[in-house]
């Protein structure tokens, strides 16, 4: 029984996937940016052709041609060198600002926006070079490095192919104008490039769900995982107890100082009390306490002591007990009821009014 509970058979709870994302462990691939930039380079060279081809001839015009040898001869090789400069920073400005676009997309599109909170903490365990040695010779090393020697091996295939393909075509080049040769070499690079991408891309796919796959294995769950997080959740259960019976009894305590508030405690007579109160501010009279058994046996003391009238009235009693909250006042149908038994109290009052009224008389008298 102890060994099922230790095994990992359980998936992964929302908390669980929480705390390894905060911690960066998400399934992503880095080939997909790879693809992408691939696959983005060979649309560009296809759009943008024309401009790629103007510029590309016109720096071989100023570097191979007889411009280059007046060049040379007025000693102006930094002024052409900074044309070259110029030139190919117009032709790589471009595939930089895709390179960095794909880069950020293709992260927000595998994990949306993540913000790494461990990233922020300094951990010098990094720093470990034997910690390195493992990561190294891990499992997870061991399949990135074979994955590279596949990645490697399929790209040269695939260039292999390419080019042999076009092998035969190569000696003619000679024999073409500039444009015509830088063209064609274009479309090789097209070719290049859309093939690697497509490649790469089915590539990224399969290792993205095999990082997704290992990461469910990761973070799945023994029995005892679960019930723990469960508990931390939504409280220890003995806590959350008594943390109901402290609250119970702040909440008794605070009843029992408005008892002596009240004008009448209505009685089951046993089992049941609850205290009535009215005045002119409200449009009925209000429960402002009540409590059964040993709650209801100190409301009748606390009564008793402040001269408050316990009447009995057993169906009173019970459907006030039962249908109402601390605080409301007193329903419609019930007001009858109630109505006749506070006349009893205020008669018992008036009663005793006279009788010490009596007595003061006699004692003047006296």
């Amino acid at each position: 029984m102890a060994e099922d509970q230790e095994e990992k058979t359980e998936q992964a709870t929302d908390a669980r996937r929480e705390e390894f994302r905060k911690r960066g462990q998400v399934a992503m691939t880095r080939e997909l940016s790879t693809a992408l930039f691939f696959l983005a380079s060979a649309g560009i060279m296809y759009a943008a052709s024309r401009f790629f081809m103007t510029n590309v001839v016109d720096i071989f015009n100023r570097t191979m041609g007889g411009e280059l040898v007046y060049t040379i001869r007025e000693g102006k090789i930094t002024e052409i060198l900074s044309y070259i400069g110029y030139k190919l920073l117009i032709l790589v400005s471009p595939l930089f600002l895709v390179s960095l676009i794909i880069g950020v997309a293709a992260q927000v599109m595998q994990t949306g926006f993540l913000q790494v909170e461990d990233a922020l903490q300094p951990n010098l365990n990094k720093l470990n070079p034997l910690n390195s040695l493992g990561r190294i010779f891990s499992m997870k090393g061991v399949m990135e490095l074979l994955k590279s020697i596949i990645k490697l091996v399929a790209i040269s295939w695939i260039v292999y192919l390419i080019l042999k393909a076009e092998i035969t075509k190569i000696p003619y080049l000679s024999g073409y104008d500039l444009e015509t040769m830088f063209s064609y070499l274009g479309v090789i690079s097209f070719k290049l490039l859309l093939t690697v991408g497509i490649f790469m891309l089915v590539l990224a796919t399969a290792d993205y769900f095999f990082q997704r796959w290992q990461l469910e294995k990761e973070m799945m769950m023994t029995k005892q995982e679960i019930k723990e997080e469960h508990k931390s959740r939504e409280g220890d259960p003995l806590i959350k107890a008594r943390i109901r019976k402290v609250q119970r009894e702040v909440a008794s305590r605070k009843m029992m100082l408005e008892v002596p508030k009240g004008d009448v405690v209505i009685t089951n007579p046993t089992h049941i009390a609850v205290v009535l109160k009215y005045s002119d501010k409200l449009p009925a009279p209000q429960l402002i306490a009540m409590g059964g058994d040993l709650v209801a046996e100190r409301i009748k003391q606390i009564a008793r002591e402040n001269n408050i009238p316990i009447v009995e009235n057993k169906p009173l009693a019970r459907t006030i007990f039962k249908t109402l909250k601390i605080g409301q006042v007193i329903p419609r149908e019930l007001f009858v009821a109630v109505a006749e038994v506070l006349s009893y109290v205020y008669r018992l009052r008036r009663k005793k009014r006279k009788s010490g009224n009596v007595n003061k008389n006699a004692e003047r008298g006296l």
